[in-house]
This record gives structure tokens, sequence and C-alpha cells, in this order.
């Protein structure tokens, strides 16, 4: 039975990635600043560390004698000190094998300060010596949960992006190629960047929740500037408003506009479409 350490184990990602590996056998260590969300984890039979990124010290603990890291940080401008953090305390605890969720298009010259920062804690977790695998997911299809008032107040969607084309990803498979890693292993100092099954336009999304509640809802694309306005009002600050900007911008010119075929590659099973997502998840939200 393997011994696995989550980050960020409360987010997206790794709630969905938790249960998976508790009923695939294994024994879940995570790292959780809120001691009301620990309690939640360890009702499930988590062991549970509080702490932050900036509590070397815990983190050290959690991650000694673990064979497994699943290393999740949120976007932020100290993503590198916290990805160091983490990369310490598995090297300090033995050779674990290190899965890091990165972000698309991370590189030296990445559209985005986000994709710059994980490019950094990519690059030292290859120099590390850790045996890795790195997942670099596309947009998620979730981020559309963002907008579920708009869409039942006013059947409609507002995002920065015109035209442009994603191969959007589900979190689900993001969670799936994750568990299947920890769990199964097999990519050993790999790279992945999974996308969803087709590169399609925030109409063809917007089409998808028509068809799946029965309710037209229209796309409606708005400026760069706006989508910085509506950050600021949800409290991201000036640094999270620049990033959605950048990133409206790179995928409004065609930056994310392809696919891969990881999903299946690590999991053995087709990425989630678009329609998946709203018929399973989506269009319960709203009702």
């Amino acid at each position: 039975m393997s011994t696995i350490l989550l980050t960020g184990a409360t987010g997206n990602v790794g709630t969905l990635v938790v249960p998976a590996l508790l009923a695939g056998g294994a024994t879940v260590r995570a790292l959780v600043r809120d001691e009301a969300k620990a309690t939640a984890l360890q009702d499930q039979g988590v062991e549970t560390f509080i702490g932050d990124y900036s509590n070397q010290e815990v983190l050290n603990t959690a991650a000694s004698g673990v064979d497994s890291i699943l290393a999740i940080t949120p976007p932020n401008p100290d993503a590198v000190a916290q990805g160091d953090a983490i990369l310490k305390a598995a090297l300090n605890g033995g050779s674990p094998y290190y899965v890091r969720l990165s972000a698309i298009g991370a590189a030296e010259d990445a559209p985005t300060e986000n994709g710059k920062l994980h490019h950094v804690s990519d690059q030292a977790l290859i120099a590390s010596g850790l045996t890795y695998t790195i997942l670099r997911p596309h947009f998620f299809i979730q981020n559309i949960f963002a907008s579920v008032e708009s869409i039942k107040e006013q059947g409609v969607f507002y995002m920065g992006m015109g035209e442009g084309k994603l191969g959007m990803i589900d979190v689900r498979d993001i969670a799936d190629c994750a568990v299947s890693l920890l769990l199964k292993g097999g990519h050993d100092n790999k790279i992945y960047t999974p996308t969803g099954p087709e590169s399609i336009p925030l109409d063809r999304v917007a089409k998808a929740i028509t068809d799946g509640i029965g309710k037209e809802v229209k796309y409606v694309a708005v400026s760069i500037e706006a989508v910085g306005d509506a950050i600021r009002e949800m409290g991201w600050g000036e640094w999270g408003a620049q990033i959605m900007m950048d990133y409206s911008q790179a995928y409004s010119d065609g930056w994310g506009d392809f696919t891969t075929d990881d999903v299946k590659t690590i999991t053995g099973n087709d990425a989630r479409s678009i329609d998946n997502f709203v018929s399973e998840v989506f269009s319960y939200a709203l009702k």
C-alpha cells in the first residue's frame, strides 16, 4: 500500500483525487491550511497536516517517508517559493515519485506570468533528480461555473476570448490522469498537456448548454479590459486581473487551439466532451 501526499487537496482537482486514491487502496496525507476543511478530509480517512507552504517544518513532516507526492499550488505571485518548499520537503523525505500540476504552455516565454512561474518550478523539479511526471492541463471546462448566475438570469455567459478555439478539459479528466499516475505509474520523467477531445469556440459551449438544459444560452464576447474589471470586482487583485487578461488575449489569438491524446495515453480512456460535462455536471447547477 503506497502513501501519497497531496497539496491542494481541497481544490478543484484535489477533491476528486482524494476519494479515488483512497478507493484505490492508498494511504493519503494532505497539507491543509483550513482546519475545518481538514476535518472533512479526516472523516474520509485522510491524515492531515495543518499548515501552509511557508511552514517548511510541517511540509517536511508531511512528506517524510511518502512514496509519492501530488503537488498543486494555486495561481499566485508566490508560486515559485511555494513550489520550492514542496520540492524541498520531498527531497528531505526521501525519493518520492513526484507528480506536479503545472499550467498550459508553461515556458520562459509563456504569454502569462502564471505560465512563466510554473516553468521555473517545472525546471526545478526536472533538475532535482526525482522521478517525476508533469501535467500541464488546458483551460478547465469547470471555469464555466463562474457564469452560472448570468446564465440563469440572462441566458448569457460573458468571456473575453473572442472567437478563439480551446481544447478545454474536464477537471475530472485531470484528476483521473493524476490518480492513474499515482496508483499505476508508467510515465516517468514525462511532461503531458491533457486536453479535451476537440478544440471548440465558446459558441459551441453555449450550444452544448442550450441543448443540455433546453433553454437558449448565448456566449457574449467582452473586451480584455472588461475581463480585468470583472476579476478585480471578484477580489482577485491586480495580479489576478492581469493574469486573466493575458490568458484571454492569448486564447483570443488562437494560442489554445489544439488538442492532444494525453488523457487516453495516461488513463486509457477518451477525454470527456463538453456535452458530457453539461449533461453529467453543469446542468444540475442550473436547476
